[in-house]
Formats: C-alpha cells, sequence, structure tokens
C-alpha cells in the first residue's frame, strides 16, 4: 500500500485522464466568445444562478490594462463554475429519463445519447465554449425530456425520433475521433483536423437540437430559442437567449425615395423568387432532415468555411424542399441575404441573366446601407446602364462584391441562396453564372448556396475548382433517407381522414412501410403517390390500398411507372375528341412560358372550362389545378421530372408522350390564331394621348389568354424552329394592321421590349429573306420608339409613326409599308406622317 506522501504525489485519476488528451491534443483552449448566452425562465428576462458561485463587480469605466484582465480572469472562471454545475444538474437530469423513460424509448435513447456525447465532449477539452453552448440547449433538452407525459402528440414524437437518428450518427463519430486505441502515428497526423472535425460535430449537435425542439426568434439585437408550442407540459416557458449585441446587424428602415425606386427597377421587377412563397412548396415536416440542416448550419456560421456550396441532387429527392427549410433556418437566426428560386413554370425565374440583380435588389430593399453602395455605383458606372444585360461576372463582382463589401462588417455573416439552376433555360450561361462565384472570392463572410440536379454542364463547372463544398444529396444513407420519407407519409395520411379513420386503432399500419420501400430514396416518389391517394375525384380509402398490392409492380420503376399509372388511368376509356383535349393540354403545360389560367387553357384550345377541367381531373396528382370556380388561377406542375417524362424518347409510342417541338409549334399556331381574332384598333382601351397608360379615364387592360399569346408566340415559333408553316403565319400578321395592334396592346402590358426583342431573334434566324429584313426594321421601330409607345398606346399612331416618317432612315420604307393598313383617309395619313402623296401606295 503506497504512503500518504506517494499518493499525494501520484496524480490522480481525473488528471491523468486529462495530461492523455493534452498530450495528443494539446491544451484546452477557450475559442473568441461571438455572444453571451442567458437560460431564462418565464418571460425570459433573468438568468439562472447558482447560490455558492461568486459572481464579480462590475468593471469600472476607467479600469487599467492589468484590472480589465484580471476582470477577463475572473468572469472566465465563473463562466467555468457555472458551466461546471449546470453540467453536473444535466447528468443527473439525462440519467433520471434513462432510467424511467420506458414508456416513451425516444426518449430514453435522446437521453443516453447525449449522455454519450456530452462525456465525450468535455474529456476532449477543445472549444470550451462551445460546448457550454451545446450545454444550455442540452439543459434545457433535458427539463423538457424529465417531465415528458407518455401521450405527446405525433408531431413531438416525430421531433425526437429525427434527433435520435442524428445523434446516433454523430455519436459514433465523435467517440471514433477521440478513441485511445488509434496509434500514435495516426494522432500525431490527424490531431489539428481531428480538433477542427470535432468543433464542428459539437455544433451539429449543438444545432440539431435546436431545429427539431426550438424556434429561433430575432428579436431587439438578439436571437431567442424558444422550446416549440408542442411541448406544453412544461410549468414555466424556458427560452435560450444568445445577446449578439456585437455582431448583430443594425437594420434601420427608411422610407424609399423614387429615385430608389428607378433604381431597383434597373435590376429587374422578378416577384415571387423568394424562398418564402408558398407556390414553391413546403418546408421539411419537424423531425425529418435534422441532421442535413445542422450540418448546413455550421458550414453556413463558419467563417472559415468555403464561401460556396453545392447540393445537388437527383430529381426528386427533395431539394427544393431542405433548400425552403434551410433558408428558414437562416431567416430565424439573422443569417439570410436573399434567395431566388428558379423554375421552369415562369420565363423571367428560368433567366439566369435575372438572378444576379433580383438578389442585389432584395438586399438594397432590406438593407438601406446596402442599397446606397449599390445605387452609387448603378449612376457612376456606365457599364451598369442595363444591369440585366451585364456579363454575369460583372453583375456579380458590381451588384453584389463591391456594395457588400463597403457595407458589411468583417463579421457579418450573410448567406444567398438560389435554388433549382438546372431549371434554368441556358445551360452555357449557367456555367459562367457558377465561375463568377467561384472565382471571386468575397473578402467578407458573403456565402453563396445552391442547389441543382448534377447535370453534366453544373458537374464540369464545379470539378474545375475545390474552392466550394458539395454535398450529393442522393448519396445520404438510404435508410435516413427512408426514415424522413415515414415521417413524411405518416404526416400526409395522416390528414386524409378516410385512411387514417380505417387504420385509426392499429396507426401507423404496415402499408405505409411498403410505400416508403415503394419510394426508395425519392421523396417526389412519396409525394406523388400520397397526392395520387388524396385526390377528391376517387376513393381515397380503395386507392391506398391498391397502391400497395405486390400486382401494382411499381418498386422497381419508380417515379417513372408510377406516372405511367396515373397517366393510363387519365387516358382510359376515352372519346378521340377527349384524347386530344389532353394532348393539347399536356402540350401547353410542357411549353408554356409561364403557368396559364384555366381560362387561356379553354381560350387556346378553343373549347370551354368544363372540357378543361374534364381534361386535368385524373392528373391531378402531378398537376396542380386550382379549384372550381377559380378559373383565373394558373395550372402548373408539381415537379420537373414529369416533364421530364412526358418528353422522354422512351415514350415516343405512348399517347401521352409530347414532342417539344411540334408542342411549340402547335402552340404558336394557336396564338397566332388568337391574336387574329382578338387584336383589333383601339384593343389597348385608352381615350386620350394626354395621359400615360396609368391615368386612363378607364383602367386599361389586355385580357389573359390575349396577352399570353401576344406575350408568348415569338418564344414559341424560336422553340419550333422557325419552320416554313410558321413563317407563312408571321408573313400573314405582318401584312396585316394586326401587327400594329399587337404594339398597343404590348404597351398596355408594358412589355414593348418584347416586340423588338422577338422579331430580333426571329429575323436572325431568317437573314437572307426579304421577311428577316422586315422583321429587323419592325424591332428597330419599336425599339427607336419604345419609350413614347410604352409611355400611352394612343402615342403608337400620334406621335411614333408621324415622328418616324420624318427622319428620312432607310426604315421609312417600312412606314410606306404599314401606313395603308391603317385604312384611314388618304389626307389624313399625309398630315398624320407627313409623307408626300407620291410616296402613298
Amino acid at each position: 500500500m503506497a504512503s500518504p506522501e506517494e499518493q499525494r504525489s501520484k496524480p490522480r485519476k481525473r488528471d491523468r485522464v486529462k495530461k492523455f488528451f493534452e498530450d495528443r491534443f494539446g491544451p484546452r483552449t477557450h475559442s473568441p466568445s461571438p455572444s453571451r448566452t442567458t437560460v431564462a425562465g418565464g418571460s425570459g428576462t433573468s438568468s439562472q444562478a447558482t447560490p455558492d458561485v461568486i459572481i464579480p463587480s462590475p468593471l469600472a469605466k476607467n479600469a487599467n490594462r492589468s484590472e480589465i484582465q484580471s476582470h477577463q480572469e475572473s468572469t472566465a472562471h465563473v463562466e467555468h463554475q457555472l458551466a461546471g454545475k449546470i453540467y453536473e444538474g444535466v447528468k443527473t437530469t439525462l440519467r433520471k429519463v434513462v432510467e424511467v423513460s420506458d414508456v416513451f424509448p425516444p426518449l430514453k435513447s435522446v437521453a443516453a445519447g447525449l449522455l454519450v456525447i456530452c462525456d465525450t465532449v468535455d474529456a476532449y477539452g477543445e472549444n470550451k465554449q462551445e460546448f457550454n453552448e451545446l450545454l444550455k440547449r442540452v439543459d434545457v433538452l433535458s427539463k423538457i425530456m424529465v417531465s415528458c407525459p407518455p401521450d405527446v402528440s405525433q408531431e413531438v414524437k416525430d421531433r425526437f425520433d429525427g434527433l435520435l437518428r442524428t445523434l446516433e450518427k454523430k455519436q459514433k463519430i465523435l467517440q471514433a475521433k477521440v478513441d485511445p486505441t488509434r496509434s500514435g502515428v495516426e494522432r500525431v497526423m490527424l490531431a489539428a483536423q481531428d480538433k477542427q472535425e470535432l468543433l464542428k460535430l459539437t455544433q451539429e449537435i449543438r444545432f440539431a437540437i435546436e431545429i427539431a425542439m426550438f424556434d429561433a426568434i430575432i428579436e431587439n439585437k438578439a436571437q431567442t430559442l424558444q422550446i416549440v408550442s408542442g411541448v406544453h407540459w412544461l410549468k414555466e416557458r424556458i427560452n435560450v437567449i444568445e445577446d449578439h449585441t456585437g455582431t448583430m446587424r443594425t437594420i434601420e428602415r427608411t422610407v424609399q425615395s423614387l429615385k430608389r425606386f428607378n433604381t431597383h427597377q434597373k435590376l429587374g421587377m422578378v416577384k415571387g423568387a423568394e424562398y418564402s412563397n408558398a407556390k414553391r412548396g413546403d418546408e421539411c415536416i419537424p423531425g425529418s432532415r435534422v441532421s442535413l440542416l445542422a450540418m448546413l448550419l455550421v458550414w453556413a456560421t463558419d467563417p472559415s468555411s468555403p464561401h460556396l456550396f453545392w447540393l445537388s441532387g437527383l430529381a426528386g429527392t427533395g431539394k427544393t424542399t431542405v433548400s425552403k427549410s434551410f433558408c428558414s433556418q437562416l431567416n430565424d437566426r439573422g443569417l439570410l441575404g436573399a434567395t431566388f428560386f428558379c423554375t421552369l413554370k415562369e420565363a423571367d425565374k428560368r433567366d439566369v441573366y435575372l438572378i444576379i440583380p433580383t438578389l442585389a435588389r432584395i438586399l438594397a430593399e432590406e438593407r438601406p446601407a446596402f442599397g446606397d453602395e449599390l445605387e452609387q455605383i448603378l449612376e457612376s458606372d456606365r457599364s451598369c446602364r442595363n444591369p440585366t444585360e451585364m456579363k454575369l461576372k460583372d453583375q456579380y463582382l458590381k451588384l453584389i462584391l463591391l456594395p457588400a463589401e463597403k457595407t458589411f462588417a468583417p463579421d457579418e455573416l450573410l448567406v444567398l441562396g438560389v435554388d433549382a439552376l438546372d431549371e434554368c433555360n441556358d445551360q452555357d450561361a449557367v456555367r459562367l453564372f457558377i465561375a463568377a462565384i467561384m472565382s471571386q472570392k468575397p473578402t467578407i463572410p458573403l456565402k453563396f448556396f445552391l442547389t441543382s440536379r448534377p447535370e453534366t454542364s453544373l458537374r464540369e463547372s464545379f470539378e474545375l475548382s475545390t474552392h466550394h463544398r458539395w454535398l450529393r444529396l442522393h448519396d445520404i444513407e438510404a435508410d435516413i433517407v427512408r426514415a424522413d420519407i415515414l415521417l413524411y407519409l405518416n404526416d400526409r395520411f395522416r390528414c386524409i381522414s378516410e385512411v387514417y379513420n380505417y387504420y385509426q386503432a392499429n396507426w401507423p399500419p404496415p402499408e405505409i412501410q411498403t410505400l416508403v420501400n415503394v419510394s426508395g430514396t425519392l421523396f417526389i416518389v412519396a409525394a406523388t403517390m400520397a397526392a395520387y391517394i388524396s385526390t377528391s375525384s376517387g376513393n381515397c380509402l380503395k386507392r391506398f390500398q391498391e397502391l400497395v398490392q405486390p400486382s401494382v409492380n411499381i418498386q422497381l420503376s419508380g417515379i417513372e411507372a408510377l406516372y405511367s399509372r396515373i397517366l393510363a388511368e387519365a387516358f382510359k376509356d376515352l372519346e378521340q375528341e377527349e384524347e386530344n383535349v389532353i394532348c393539347f393540354c399536356l402540350s401547353l403545360l410542357v411549353t408554356a412560358q409561364k403557368p396559364v389560367s384555366v381560362n387561356t387553357y379553354a381560350k387556346l384550345c378553343g373549347t370551354d372550362i368544363i372540357a378543361i377541367r374534364a381534361a386535368f381531373k385524373s392528373l391531378h396528382s402531378v398537376v396542380q389545378v386550382p379549384d372550381k370556380d377559380c378559373d383565373d388561377a394558373p395550372i402548373s406542375i408539381f415537379h420537373a421530372s414529369f416533364v421530364d417524362y412526358l418528353t422522354s424518347e422512351k415514350l415516343q409510342d405512348n399517347k401521352w408522350s409530347i414532342n417539344k417541338c411540334s408542342a411549340h409549334h402547335l402552340v404558336a399556331e394557336l396564338c397566332f390564331k388568337l391574336m387574329d381574332s382578338g387584336l383589333h384598333f383601339g384593343i389597348s382601351g385608352a381615350k386620350t394621348s394626354y395621359q400615360s397608360n396609368e391615368n386612363q379615364p378607364m383602367p386599361l387592360q389586355i385580357e389573359a389568354a390575349l396577352a399570353y399569346a401576344c406575350t408568348a408566340w415569338g418564344d414559341h415559333v424560336l422553340y419550333a424552329g422557325v419552320n416554313k408553316p410558321l413563317q407563312m403565319k408571321i408573313q400573314e400578321f405582318v401584312d396585316t394592321k394586326k401587327v400594329l395592334y399587337w404594339l398597343e396592346a404590348l404597351s398596355v402590358l408594358k412589355n414593348v421590349s418584347y416586340a423588338y426583342n422577338t422579331l430580333w431573334q426571329i429575323s436572325k434566324k431568317l437573314m437572307t429573306t426579304e421577311l428577316g429584313q422586315l422583321l429587323n426594321n419592325i424591332g428597330d421601330f419599336a425599339h427607336n420608339f419604345a419609350t413614347p409607345i410604352s409611355y400611352s398606346a394612343p402615342h403608337l399612331y400620334l406621335s411614333a409613326l408621324p415622328f418616324y416618317a420624318a427622319t428620312e432612315q432607310p426604315l421609312e420604307k417600312l412606314l410606306e409599308y404599314l401606313t395603308p393598313k391603317l385604312s384611314l383617309p388618304k389626307q389624313f395619313i399625309m398630315a398624320l406622317t407627313g409623307l408626300n402623296a407620291g410616296k402613298l401606295p
């Protein structure tokens, strides 16, 4: 037995463990503290204090350097004492949860996992500040668990299940990183890397707890984490408050001047591109994607991480849903700058050249100081006169980087998000967009979060650089994805009363797991099946039971087989005329330059609303059709994979196969037909040329179907290939006064630019023909007089044409060509245009 002296000189076990880790990983160091954290109860204004901890006196204003240092050391000591006492209390509570939580097993597993994780992180000794941040959240979570009743709501169960899956994964990684059995060489080589990875793991666990059990709110320059509303059993509301006074932005709302408004207009007035647009779908349901969102938050909040993150994934893996949820988390924490969610459904949201200007406009609207710097650049730099037509590299530099670097502080984290880049129509421009962001690293913590399918053009762009993070959504472990899909389907089918009431006694039924197996790792398959079952036009329970039968045979084919089943049912037992209407509807659905209404479908097709609704009756699970009596609301697809399926070459022999070129040709002809019957002199409804379009005695408007035809026929012609039949249609169009009435309609629609841009593009396809030259001349006329025509529709006839005739330009031939089409008396035409009588035909 050792003598007392030997016992005193022999290091205690705790000290030996501490020395073991210090020898291998370095001594403990405190990370810079970005915030002060307080755990508050009740109203959230009083912090918990431990009675036997002495709190240092406030520091005097005139304190010298040594006094400041002494005060900082005392404060750090107190924080360490507080953390130690909180930790002991937390461990006691977690052990209690492990002992008494057999009724609700996930609680027991969560508590056990947190005990291991906290012990592991604490024993490691690095990043004490980050551990204390984690500890505050675990403290509140332990209070939630120890008092949790057995009959909690399904949403709360889902939240705990999602958290448990994340903790189990992180626990294994943590324990592997600090495993004392690793070789000495391994430790020497990986020590620095391990430190960084352990810090990120600790942060991911902290964010996972926040995402699963808290709602984040920014108020009075402080972030408050409030327990989710489903946790109703605590007698007092406990909040975690983080004071970011030193780093939070001070955002003052100012009245926007007319000058600022005009500046913003230059950036393009794209509306509805933000993540908060409800048309972009829902966010992840509570409890799902917890680990992924936590990992993304760690990247976003780490100033040293790459400034670009690319989340790629196959069609239907849930990229947009994850993107919406991540942007929501960033917004709750005051870290979101601006977002642009691309979609092939709308022309202005698939134009790469509108992404950066829109992000800049949103930033300028939300942050006046940024707007001031941006305004100066737009006014002083001649190359910025037309921001939406600038090179993408210059757009990023002059519209984002330069004003941001002059506005935001070096410690001011900000994330810009762009979703579904693959849905943009110019993939060459997408390459340039990515190259612009990767090649110009910001000098401030400004970051870009991008999502897309892993298309070849995008993969090649990202493979050229190592200055970004990249995660393939479809590579996430299948069991994690399937567990999230199970949560999703449980939630969806619980809301279908016929299904839930039938299986309520044994919920969830095993049939749901069968549908999870069918879905594989594709959320879109699960979403499409849920939509198919819940449709109002069929027997929900019967569809649910039939879809899980082995005879359905969709397990191997996934989404394509499901689409085939839905379309086969839609075409079943139809007359030829009914099939034709469905084929037209699918053709317009695939080629429409923006989602159009039920009314527009009917008028373009030359049929009635009843026929259009009947055509879509069996397609509600793949197409979003507005409710009855909402015929002016748009029809749109749920997911881009449906368009891919309809236009696939593998479907050439199917009734529902769509050839894009032929579909564009069909819709272009229908646009011409509608314009021929709908356009006339005075189509604008303007009563006087002395007033602008906005100030006419009666509001000016163009009927929706005609408006679509006027602003889309050129796109359909170009996509169809400007073939001979369509050239004849164009010739007929410009051979009549309809071309003038078209410009009049575009004046009301505030889109005169569509005329010259479209005509110029088509003329390039017909450069050697007389028609091509004529289209080019008409385009020049619309461009040169766009301002007066846009201001007031009558100026087309009373200002533009007469002034045009007096210019003695080569384009005068155009006027000679057009003037007789007005069908006005010869003397009036002479007075109106200034042409000599001899020049008139």
